[in-house]
């Protein structure tokens, strides 16, 4: 699953590339304005029951039914409404071409409640290699087209056609890998009380809506969808890096930390370790970003998004922070107590927005120094809610620390590298960040954190010999047929 997951978002990487050197920022920012509107709804069709029929121990056809055509009910109808007032939507924000742009995107919403269920199902029995199988050809169609649309000049449809190609091939793959199939066994009371239960869900999660896609809205009225698309840019670079390090682990998370949740001090190990293998990944591929960003963002974007590189730095290392609380959800969804967690979220996106509207207007970089600002208050205030009210202990940061301690060492190492390079240019500039890189990352992790470099070394080489031995049985029959013959390294390794 590992390796489907990496292959997705290496996809994703080479199309953002290619297509980020080929289209204006402006296109970028219409498609991050009109996919903030459809994520938005999408949350509000699944209303929380997915997460409902991922935690309950058991499930009867009722439940799944009716789950499946309230949801998908929900998207319709707000797929509908979002098409009627997509006008006044693009007016408001002095975007005509948002009409068309929505109307087309309209498409996803309905999808994406239609798949909301068997998603949830498989989840729940902990089928991810299948959904993974599922995200590589998305995400390989969809970068094929973006790709082929932006180098023919389709500009913003570009992205769009990416959309809608990942959705349609996501929902295709996810029926055909699912047994079961709807039936019209809906029972208005069992509707009732899913609604019920993620109806706390739903308000946080669109209160991380209202903290994600704040920004996007609030950047598209005070500026314009060309500074949007800076920031887009900016931050969907962090986004890749952190979604390809965490994605393996966060999907495992939710049916794991539900299986413990009657045993607390199980699951605050495995809070620790999720946290600590999270961050082993993730902190040196933020911070080394953060050190980086001057040569890496023209070197790979292209001249045009030099600008971005500042704010691609601040937000690398707001991110590296997020990892410490990357999981608090999560904890409060396995013990059941959602209350806290939304009035913790409520306050926190209640802050996030003051910053946003107080700062956008005086640049990206003011906003994004602001937002890291407010990333390291509320650091420490989950935490304590976290101890308080589930009784997380805090010696379960010790670990992550001591992480985020060794890769702040190698990107400051990183960081003073290149004030003495004597190079000009980016390539060997950036061949150097990555060869001081790997050089010392490994050496200050076993120094600083060696039970969890050990630990994740250890993770691997018993990934690799899983590989290694399904290699070896695969190549068995073709070994029986020519017994002379010696396998080669190399074909294994391709498994």
């Amino acid at each position: 699953m590992a390796a489907q997951i990496w292959t997705v978002r290496s996809m994703s990487v080479v199309s953002f590339v290619v297509v980020g050197r080929q289209l204006e920022p402006a296109a970028f920012g219409l498609v991050a304005l009109a996919g903030g509107i459809i994520g938005v709804l999408a949350i509000l069709s699944d209303s929380g029951m997915a997460t409902y029929l991922i935690r309950q121990q058991q499930l009867d056809e009722t439940t799944r039914s009716t789950a499946f055509w309230t949801s998908l009910g929900l998207a319709c109808t707000l797929a509908v409404l979002l098409a009627a007032c997509a006008p006044l939507i693009a007016a408001a924000f002095d975007e005509p071409e948002l009409t068309v742009v929505l109307w087309c995107l309209t498409l996803n919403l309905v999808l994406a409640g239609g798949s909301s269920v068997p998603n949830a199902l498989m989840r729940r029995e902990l089928r991810f290699k299948a959904l993974a199988a599922r995200g590589t050809a998305a995400a390989m169609t969809g970068a094929v087209l973006a790709i082929a649309l932006a180098v023919a000049g389709a500009g913003v449809w570009a992205l769009v056609a990416q959309s809608i190609g990942q959705a349609v091939v996501s929902a295709v793959m996810l029926w055909c890998a699912v047994d079961w199939r709807p039936t019209l066994q809906i029972e208005r009371r069992r509707a009732r009380e899913m609604l019920s239960f993620g109806s706390k869900l739903l308000t946080i999660d669109l209160l991380m809506q209202a903290r994600d896609r704040g920004e996007e809205f609030v950047l598209a009225g005070v500026a314009s969808t060309t500074t949007l698309g800076f920031w887009t840019v900016a931050t969907r670079l962090v986004k890749l890096i952190q979604d390809t390090g965490s994605q393996v682990i966060s999907s495992v998370t939710t049916p794991a930390f539900a299986k413990l949740q009657s045993d607390l001090p199980r699951l605050f190990r495995a809070y620790e370790t999720a946290m600590s293998a999270t961050g082993v990944v993730i902190f040196p591929a933020m911070l080394f970003l953060a050190a980086t960003s001057p040569d890496v963002v023209p070197l790979v974007l292209g001249e045009q998004w030099t600008r971005t590189a500042l704010v691609a730095q601040i937000t690398a290392v707001t991110a590296a922070i997020g990892v410490f609380s990357y999981f608090d959800r999560t904890i409060f969804v396995a013990v059941g107590k959602l209350r806290p967690e939304m009035i913790m979220v409520a306050l926190i996106i209640t802050l996030h927005l003051v910053v946003v509207v107080t700062l956008a207007p005086l640049g990206l970089t003011a906003m994004a120094l602001g937002l890291l600002g407010r990333a390291l208050f509320t650091f420490p205030v989950r935490q304590v809610v976290l101890h308080r009210v589930v009784g997380v202990p805090y010696r379960c940061l010790l670990k992550p620390f001591r992480v985020f301690a060794a890769a702040a060492l190698m990107a400051l190492l990183v960081w003073g590298g290149g004030q003495v390079l004597p190079w000009e240019d980016r390539w060997a500039r950036f061949g150097a960040y990555a060869g001081i890189a790997a050089l010392t990352y490994p050496l200050l992790l076993l120094l600083l954190a060696r039970p969890v470099a050990l630990d994740f070394g250890g993770e691997l080489k018993r990934l690799l010999a899983g590989r290694l031995r399904r290699g070896a049985r695969a190549s068995g029959p073709s070994q029986a047929q020519e017994p002379s013959a010696t396998v080669r390294p190399t074909d294994s390794s391709k498994v």
